[in-house]
């Protein structure tokens, strides 16, 4: 799946890692007044991704994941300078979290 990035915002890539297809839902708040930017359910195949663009940059974000199977974990986003992605791995027992910066 291609994703199409906006230069001037930070965007996120949600990857499902396991053997099946997920439900996997994804809340973006803002930090400073819990605005909710995405509230989203995908259903997510095999290996594959879904992404989030045009995210507010420059402010923290708390990014919370959910799995049809309960799983669910929150992450503080607080490098969302406008080049950065963050990229959020889930497996059957895990949900993690990895920002990526240009070199």
């Amino acid at each position: 799946m291609a994703h199409t990035t906006q230069k001037n915002a930070p965007h996120l890539i949600v990857n499902n890692q396991t053997k099946r297809e997920l439900d996997i839902t994804t809340v973006i708040r803002t930090v400073e007044d819990s605005k909710v930017l995405v509230d989203d359910t995908a259903a997510i195949s095999a290996n594959g991704d879904h992404g989030y663009t045009g995210l507010v940059s420059n402010e923290p974000l708390d990014v919370t994941i959910r799995t049809e199977t309960g799983l669910e974990n929150t992450y503080r986003w607080e490098e969302t300078d406008p080049e950065n992605a963050l990229s959020v791995g889930v497996s059957t027992d895990e949900i993690g979290f990895v920002v990526a910066t240009p070199p």
